[in-house]
């Protein structure tokens, strides 16, 4: 007996529909094989540190990282961009902290160390860490005004980072790209230890308009000794 060439199509065909079905009746009646799909919890971490820093709020932006990426104080990232992300919203978040981040509440005291910032040697060492961040950030995105106005911040609070934060700053602010209320803030500081009590007031209304909230704009609480 011989069978057609088409027969033989025919009949090869069916078997691939019958192993099709078998395998999907295997799978609805709870078969061990299933597609493995794994999506990093970081990346709407991240995301969502973004927009509690864009918010104001900085100690829950910080606390997300920290909780997220204990290590991020070592890893100095240069190509991821989760990381570099991150890192980011750190530096940011301690600059506007002057060194400071109250997480006791939030992060186990085990991760937390220096930067609860509780003596000037912590602050100072949590600032030198976001200043070196954001120069590293700046170095890859070269005459990013983003960028930049977060530098002069965190160097605005950094002793002995005054003099390049305001020069950053003020070459901003002469070209309208300070890209925060809180570079605004930082520069209407600066000026005003310079005694230029006029362009201290020019950059607070620049500040306000700029701010989501008053608090924003406020004089900052004094350093720990």
């Amino acid at each position: 007996m011989t069978i057609s060439k088409r027969g033989i199509q025919m009949v090869a065909v069916s078997m691939s529909v019958v192993s099709l079905l078998t395998a999907a009746s295997s799978l609805a009646c709870g078969g061990d094989w299933y597609p493995e799909v794994q999506i990093d919890p970081r990346i709407r971490g991240v995301a969502e540190a973004e927009k509690a820093l864009a918010k104001g709020n900085s100690v829950a932006a910080a606390g997300s990282v920290v909780r997220m990426i204990p290590q991020i104080e070592r890893l100095r990232p240069k190509t991821d961009p989760l990381l570099i992300r991150a890192e980011r919203v750190l530096a940011v978040a301690i600059a506007r902290e002057s060194g400071r981040l109250a997480l006791e509440q939030e992060v186990p005291a085990d991760v937390l160390g220096h930067w609860l910032g509780k003596t000037k040697l912590d602050q100072d060492k949590n600032l030198a860490w976001s200043v070196d961040a954001l120069r590293r950030e700046l170095a890859a995105k070269k005459d990013d005004p983003g960028l930049m106005t977060e530098l002069g911040e965190a160097l605005s609070k950094l002793d002995g980072g005054q003099d390049e934060a305001r020069t950053i700053l003020e070459s901003l602010a002469a070209r309208d790209l300070i890209g925060s209320a809180q570079g605004y803030k930082a520069l209407a500081e600066l000026r005003l230890q310079k005694g230029d009590d006029a362009g201290q007031k020019l950059a607070m209304k620049r500040c306000e308009s700029m701010a989501s909230t008053s608090k924003v704009c406020a004089s900052s609480a004094p350093r720990a000794s």
